[in-house]
């Protein structure tokens, strides 16, 4: 069968179903609208039941797993306590704190460059303790700047979460990374300096001597000063048993 320009051949057609054709109807603002609501991606929640595991646990043993809060809480009172004593045998006041806040921008970050230095090189001839670790308690200071630069990355990042034209421009957050860097990249420099000085006094470099000798020694000062406690603690345990028995 010839067929004409324009004519459409229909291969296995039921008898009495119409063809679709397609429409020119160009849709509305109304229409897009609704295409763009329809669209959305939902929320799909599957129907297949939750797993629960069991396990074997000793809660006797729990003590072994965590800490308290109440440990936690006198670990960092014990960290507080230490950079007391070493503050007063530096003669550095917890006021120092804002030195650096009336200082310009090269000004502040070389004050800071030589209070680092200046922690990081430090002595550290207490055996009872040490400020390795704790150079920002001891330090107000560097405690602050710390603090400050924190509140910069996380400003820059809650910004970020909270603005959907920047998500939008940058949807895989790779500005979002390139900023984060650059205000983490103090805190990677100090920790790298940090490295490098632990590692020089651990082979005996350095002004402080040997890290891993003065850490022996601390060591040894601090068991026997918990075998002294225990031996006074039973002493004070029997000596309460005699009066309790005499009474």
């Amino acid at each position: 069968m010839a067929m004409g320009f324009g004519a459409q051949k229909h291969y296995n057609r039921p008898m009495g179903q119409k063809t679709s054709k397609h429409s020119t109807k160009v849709p509305t603002k109304i229409n897009r609208k609704q295409n763009h609501r329809t669209n959305k991606r939902g929320v799909h929640f599957t129907d297949i039941a939750d797993q629960r595991h069991k396990y074997e646990f000793d809660w006797e043993a729990e003590g072994d797993y965590w800490f308290t809060p109440v440990e936690l809480k006198s670990m960092n009172q014990a960290r507080q306590d230490d950079a007391m004593i070493l503050r007063s045998e530096r003669h550095i006041k917890v006021a120092t704190r804002d030195d650096a806040d009336a200082l310009s921008n090269t000004s502040h970050d070389v004050f800071i460059g030589y209070k680092i230095t200046e922690a990081l090189d430090d002595a550290d001839d207490n055996h009872e303790v040490s400020i390795r670790g704790i150079e920002h308690f001891v330090h107000p200071v560097l405690q602050k700047e710390m603090v400050r630069r924190k509140k910069e990355l996380k400003k820059s990042v809650l910004g970020y979460s909270r603005n959907p034209k920047m998500r939008r421009l940058d949807p895989k957050g790779v500005n979002l990374a390139k900023e984060s860097t650059s205000h983490s990249q103090w805190a990677r420099d100090v920790a790298s300096e940090r490295g490098i000085k632990y590692c020089e006094m651990k082979r005996g470099g350095g002004r402080g001597g040997g890290l891993l000798q003065k850490t022996k020694n601390i060591r040894e000062t601090r068991r026997f000063s918990l075998v002294a406690r225990m031996d006074r603690e039973l002493r004070r345990d029997s000596l309460m048993n005699v009066l309790e028995k005499d009474n």
